[in-house]
């Protein structure tokens, strides 16, 4: 079967269809037992930055490093990479279609995996094979039901907690790091990258016997003009450059993933430049990336009303610019009306449009909410899609204005192939 149609037969599923027993039915059958270390980040912000750090230094040291991540911008092989290279696609669909049928074999033609659990299934029966020397896991939403947290980590990492898909994990900073918690495990090696932990979080690991280390007391960064340190127990990184990745936070995401490194030092042994240049080459698309050119144009894929505080923080770094233009649209499911009164005053122009999703939020909602919050009508520019408000706001930009697309993935993924036609 074409990769094309694997994917739109595991998009039709229910994607809560199947319990965590029948998951585990499929994985013995199937005998997937990673026999490589894995490394499990979980958090709300800051996973795939942890996750870029972690796989490109130990890429650069020569390891076969086999990453799960998501969701992809692209293309769906993303998902799935060794050494930060997509498995190409007959791969991809020789495992999901392995997986598939498994399924269909124990529990009838009509049960359906849906998208991520076959892929976090297809993920580690692709890195059996392949005979990779350390896998990188990224968690999905939450973290104890989730189906990469069936796969017993080595070090497990939660970045930070804060508020998104509360209809899922709950409505408080506490119900929400109980569940990103899950991911821990007795005797091993738990880590925290916020100085901001939840009690939730330091208890469930205390109860469980998890060797925690959380930012600020057991592993911590001091910031120089031009480089930063990082102190983690027993050992000491001096004048890592900042890295590629832009952002008030990626020293700090950069300080998680080096003190995760330090602890794997005896079974994955790493150069201080080898770390180095691991931090200068890592690459995310969407992460406060600035564009080259004119005007200036930033991708974020802030989805959430702290990242987009981030965002906003990073935008005062950068050179002045004579007007901020959005170019906007969001989940239903996210805090729609958090995140725009975040923006108040910011943006000059709103160039709005819905995501290609059934998630989305309605052109018709998000302009009510942003005349809510003081946007007035003329500064609300309606589109079809994405990159036609992308090309809307390019046509009104000067030289010296700012155009920053934000608010989803879908955004990023379709500002940035305007660009780049």
């Amino acid at each position: 079967m074409a990769l094309n149609n694997i994917i739109d037969y595991l998009l039709s599923a229910n994607s809560f269809a199947q319990n965590e027993d029948e998951v585990k039915r499929i994985i013995h059958e199937l005998r997937i037992m990673p026999n490589y270390p894995i490394i499990l980040v979980g958090g709300t912000n800051g996973k795939g930055s942890v996750c870029a750090y972690l796989t490109t230094i130990l890429t650069l040291a020569g390891y076969k490093v086999g990453s799960f991540t998501s969701p992809h911008l692209f293309c769906y092989n993303e998902r799935i990479a060794i050494n930060n290279s997509p498995v190409d696609d007959t791969i991809l669909s020789a495992a999901l279609e392995k997986i598939i049928a498994t399924n269909k074999d124990l529990f009838g033609d009509s049960s359906n995996l849906g998208l991520f659990k076959t892929f976090t299934l297809a993920a580690h029966l692709i890195f059996i094979a392949d005979k990779i020397d350390i896998a990188i896991i990224e968690v999905g939403i939450g973290g104890k039901s989730d189906v990469t947290n069936l796969f017993p980590p080595l070090i497990s990492a939660i970045t930070n907690v804060s508020y998104d898909h509360s209809n899922l994990l709950g409505n408080t900073l506490e119900q929400i790091g109980m569940e990103k918690a899950g991911i821990f495990r007795a005797n091993k090696l738990g880590f925290f990258g916020s100085s901001e932990i939840p009690k939730t979080v330091v208890s469930y690991a205390k109860k469980i016997g998890a060797k925690l280390q959380v930012f600020g007391q057991d592993f911590a960064i001091v910031k120089h003009e031009l480089c930063f340190d990082v102190f983690c127990p027993g050992r000491k990184f001096y004048s890592l450059p900042y890295p590629s990745l832009r952002g008030s936070l990626q020293a700090q995401n950069a300080a998680l993933a080096v003190a995760i490194l330090s602890e794997l030092s005896n079974l994955l042994p790493l150069s201080i430049a080898q770390i180095k240049t691991g931090l200068l080459q890592a690459r995310l698309i969407g992460r406060f990336q600035v564009m080259p050119g004119e005007p200036q144009n930033i991708l974020d894929v802030a989805h959430n009303s702290e990242a987009v505080a981030h965002m906003l923080q990073n935008m005062l770094k950068l050179p002045f610019a004579k007007n901020n233009y959005a170019v906007f649209a969001i989940a239903k499911d996210k805090d729609i009306k958090e995140i725009i009164h975040k923006c108040h005053g910011i943006f000059a122009k709103w160039f709005i449009a819905e995501i290609r999703s059934d998630r989305t939020t309605a052109i018709t909602d998000l302009t009510k909410v942003l005349i809510e919050n003081g946007v007035k009508p003329e500064q609300i520019i309606l589109s079809k899609n994405i990159s036609e408000a992308y090309m809307k706001a390019n046509a009104v930009a000067k030289t010296s204005d700012r155009i920053v697309s934000f608010g989803s993935f879908l955004v990023v993924e379709d500002v940035y192939k305007t660009i780049k036609l």
